[in-house]
């Protein structure tokens, strides 16, 4: 179960399987928005990102393997992607977690960026890591869509890492 926006890193107000995204999509952008605002929270410091701090394994417990598998196929695959495409770097990655994970270069000027229709503070990470605290999904979904749509016009085409 996709843990809460504002407790996904303190194991509470975790979503019930009814509020769950519907969709690889939907679920990728919540990803998406979750780990670039907690990186830019954490800029310039590395961290490890594990699929813990968004999945609520305690209460899928072993009653729905197969809800689990996705929710971790989907973390792996998101975090995987946004290393592809620039956005994000990692030293190394075993099992469920990803270590030494620092925005790069794009990914800091993406979310430095602001948000369309304005020229002034807040910055799209800054919107992103209030989003997070809020736990409003709609608005963090629409923010991923726009950092990504910039970085489009940013970041070369996407090339595969090999990792």
């Amino acid at each position: 179960m996709f843990k809460g926006l504002a407790g996904h890193l303190k194991d509470r107000n975790v979503h019930s399987i009814n509020a769950l995204p519907s969709n690889n999509i939907e679920l990728f952008d919540c990803y998406t928005g979750l780990i670039l605002g907690h990186l830019y929270r954490n800029f310039p410091l590395p961290i490890t990102l594990t699929a813990e701090h968004f999945i609520d394994y305690k209460g899928l417990g072993d009653n729905n393997r197969e809800a689990l598998e996705k929710e971790e196929n989907l973390f792996l695959a998101t975090v995987k992607w946004l290393a592809d495409i620039g956005y994000i770097h990692f030293d190394g990655m075993s099992g469920v977690a990803f270590y030494e994970v620092v925005l790069t270069n794009s990914g800091l000027l993406i979310l430095r960026a602001y948000p369309e229709g304005t020229d002034c503070a807040p910055t799209l990470g800054e919107k992103l890591a209030q989003c997070i605290k809020d736990d409003n999904t709609a608005d963090l979904r629409a923010l991923v869509t726009q950092a990504l749509s910039l970085g489009v016009r940013m970041i070369s085409p996407m090339s595969r890492s090999g990792i």
